[in-house]
């Protein structure tokens, strides 16, 4: 691969003051179920090069999957450059990137014949607990390396692994569809069969009751899975792409209390196999752990070489692309603080309300403000602590700004990881309820 950076380089700085080339390379290897049956397993192969120059001032850029037409994707990029954007920075000469692990080595020997061993033994306990419902499976493991080189000296590499699992359950009960799930989104091997099922075939049971929940303010228990709309919403707003453009509620506002003090939020690019872990960004700039928020107080925005540029400030080594896009800038794996409640006495503690296991999609939603008003896919009416059914045709809304500054009432102390999310549960106090 050195070999192949030093040629496109050298083709490069033929026609333009700077370049910079990565290349990614690698296969995946997905494997998947539908209706409780094996449907496919294959081998794809992950290859390409992207090739970004900056000529008389201004920013080009091309991407091949073909390593046999990389003059032409030089001249392609050169000539891109003249319609190109005004390049705000400079490429980096170097950095000294810091250990962190990015590749699982039981990922690396994880099999396909395990992948369908494994999903087996899931329909398998899926059948004992919860035999109504038909099963989808996805399995699918990454294994790549990315190789990253410039035109002012710097060169590094490193290997990458990803896992994804997703269990599905659908039936139809009390007239209407019943679609049950968990997923795991890691940079190890995360084999949580046995609890994943257990939960499923769980909320199967709770489903079976349906419990009548009536329109108004209510506390509101979002698990870590739904925890994610929360968190998109709060990486859109540190993004500094969104403050270049004056389009973020977090706007002016550093140093100031903007959510709860129960809360911190940590961007670590450096955490041992997370999903977005790396020794350094996509552009060569060395990452660390960097507070956004400590103790409810907005601390940073993150920024790639460009936007940093134009707003004078520096690269957070937040660059993120794939090989054929430009680079912008993005969190990393996004780490929330526990509380000190468990999550199961959290439930104990409600006398009345809802829990949210699922949300289907954003809904009627302006993300980047913290606005939403979305579908609740699966929720349990609460009474006097305990589960009573599950409440369909419901709707919950609410600014993630606001709940997450005047109206958090709990923290769990168990913390999940949900892909880029490492999240604990919240319990929210007077949020907005619709029901049919």
């Amino acid at each position: 691969m050195n070999k192949m950076t030093d040629k496109i380089l050298g083709l490069a700085k033929k026609r333009s003051e700077a370049a910079e080339v990565i290349l990614m390379e690698g296969q995946e290897n997905p494997v998947e179920f539908r209706s409780g049956k094996l449907h496919s397993v294959e081998h794809k192969e992950i290859k390409g090069a992207g090739l970004r120059v900056i000529r008389n001032g201004r920013i080009g850029f091309s991407s091949t999957t073909d390593f046999d037409k990389l003059e032409q994707r030089v001249e392609q990029a050169a000539a891109g450059a003249g319609f190109g954007q005004a390049a705000s920075f400079k490429l980096p000469a170097g950095c000294q990137p810091s250990k962190t692990r990015t590749a699982d080595a039981g990922l690396e020997k994880f099999t396909a014949v395990q992948a369908v061993a494994e999903g087996n033994k899931a329909l398998a306990q899926m059948a004992q607990k919860a035999p109504a419902l038909k099963c989808d499976i996805d399995i699918n493991k990454k294994v790549y390396r990315v190789t990253l080189a410039n035109s002012r000296g710097f060169s590094g590499e490193y290997r990458k692994t990803s896992f994804s699992y997703d269990l599905a359950g659908v039936t139809v009960l009390g007239g209407s569809l019943l679609q049950l799930g968990q997923s795991r989104r890691s940079g190890r091997l995360d084999l949580a069969t046995s609890g994943m099922t257990s939960r499923i075939a769980a909320m199967y049971q709770h489903s079976k009751r349906t419990a009548k929940l009536s329109s108004g303010r209510m506390p509101v228990l979002f698990t870590p899975e739904t925890m994610r709309l929360l968190w998109m919403s709060i990486s859109l707003g540190v993004n500094g792409k969104a403050e270049q453009k004056r389009t973020t509620p977090l706007l002016g506002r550093l140093g100031e209390q903007v959510l709860d003090p129960r809360i911190t939020i940590t961007d670590d690019p450096l955490l041992p196999l997370g999903l977005a872990s790396a020794p350094f960004d996509d552009e060569g700039v060395c990452g660390a752990r960097l507070d956004l928020f400590h103790k409810g107080v907005f601390q940073n925005f993150v920024y790639d070489l460009q936007t940093a540029g134009i707003l004078n400030k520096k690269s957070t080594g937040h660059g993120s692309r794939s090989f054929n896009t430009q680079p912008s800038p993005q969190i990393s794996n996004l780490v929330i603080a526990g509380g000190q409640t468990k999550l199961a006495q959290m439930i104990k503690q409600m006398d009345h309300g809802l829990i949210v296991y699922d949300l289907l999609g954003a809904g009627q939603s302006n993300i980047l403000a913290g606005d939403f008003s979305v579908n609740v896919g699966l929720g349990f009416k609460v009474e006097k602590g305990k589960i009573v059914g599950r409440a369909k045709d419901i709707m919950v809304a609410g600014n993630v700004y606001d709940m997450l500054k005047n109206k958090l009432m709990d923290i769990s102390s168990e913390t999940e990881e949900m892909g880029p999310y490492h999240t604990p549960a919240m319990l929210f106090d007077e949020m907005n309820v619709a029901a049919k």
